[in-house]
């Protein structure tokens, strides 16, 4: 009897180490490696030369001094970051491709009609990088002095105050009937194709008013060219620390911000994911990057876990998806 045991517990013990080995011989090879143990790819669905991509090049930089890897920005764009967001979510998810967010994949599901993806399903959130709030400017010879009297102005029956944004879609120009439709204002939205012919002809008195990020319109302000009235970050910003916040000034349903942050493919290991956002984390808090970021670039840097950049991500596509279907908002 003891035999007979014996024999069943050996067969058992064979039958489980040999399922061990099966498990073994069909787990990915990639399961097995020390992460990282080879380049990481960060995804960046714009043209060279932007801010996402300088920001994208400096943080990985960073990471890469820290894990001893290579991290290579591939750039993607097209398509109103369609292109390069679908990239991410068909790579491996192994961790050594990271897709690098921002404000359209918040707003694409309202702006498309049919996606090849669902991002909050498709994507698993690794880290918010940062924010970046906008600035209501007008023209230097415009009458106005304060956001105030913009407003006052624009609330009059039969006026309409023009104004130009970086282009039809954007949390910029989306700022405009959010503003109308909460403070009974009457502002026109002139697109741009981006920010730079957007501030030229702000900058020359072309269009009256301007709304754009704070990074690309500082230089104009300091030239004087261009009179901030107010931002929409929710806090006071480092480039523009004497203008207000649209919260200081009465008006806290125009908050808005560009954000940024990095994806991986649903699916990644959550112990991939986690080493991820520590070591981004970790290049965060270096000097060299703060001052590259904050100071350079205009940006207000965040970090944090994964979890509460899920949240971010779910609260911005729950804003600006039912206003842009709302306006009848196309991509161009």
């Amino acid at each position: 009897m003891r035999v007979r045991t014996g024999v069943h517990t050996t067969r058992r013990a064979l039958a489980a180490a040999c399922a061990a080995v099966g498990l073994v011989a069909f787990t990915p090879a990639w399961a097995q490696e020390a992460f990282p143990s080879r380049p990481i790819r960060i995804i960046v669905p714009f043209a060279p030369g932007g801010i996402t991509d300088i920001m994208a090049r400096v943080i990985g930089k960073a990471v890469g001094d820290s894990v001893g890897q290579s991290v290579v920005v591939e750039n993607k764009p097209g398509g109103g970051t369609v292109i390069g967001t679908e990239a991410g979510v068909r790579s491996r998810p192994d961790g050594y491709t990271v897709l690098m967010v921002s404000a359209p994949i918040a707003t694409n599901p309202g702006l498309y009609p049919r996606l090849p993806y669902d991002a909050l399903r498709d994507l698993a959130p690794v880290i918010a990088l940062s924010t970046q709030g906008f600035v209501i400017s007008v023209h230097d010879k415009q009458p106005y002095r304060t956001l105030a009297e913009l407003v006052e102005a624009a609330r009059k029956p039969g006026t309409e105050i023009p104004y130009a944004s970086p282009g039809n879609g954007t949390l910029m120009h989306l700022t405009g009937p959010r503003f109308n439709a909460e403070y009974g204002t009457h502002f026109v939205h002139v697109p741009y194709k981006g920010s730079g012919p957007a501030l030229q002809d702000a900058a020359s008195g072309q269009v009256p008013m301007i709304i754009d990020p704070v990074s690309t319109s500082i230089a104009l302000i300091r030239q004087g060219r261009l009179r901030p009235l107010a931002v929409t970050h929710p806090t006071r910003l480092a480039m523009l620390p004497d203008v207000p916040t649209v919260r200081e000034l009465g008006y806290p349903k125009l908050e808005a911000v560009a954000f940024s942050g990095l994806v991986v493919p649903a699916g990644t290991p959550r112990e991939i994911v986690a080493r991820l956002n520590a070591e981004f984390n970790k290049a965060m808090a270096q000097a060299d990057v703060q001052d590259k970021l904050v100071n350079q670039l205009g940006q207000t840097l965040i970090g944090g876990t994964p979890e509460a950049f899920g949240d971010m991500l779910r609260n911005e596509t729950q804003r600006w998806v039912p206003l842009i279907q709302q306006l009848g908002i196309k991509a161009e």
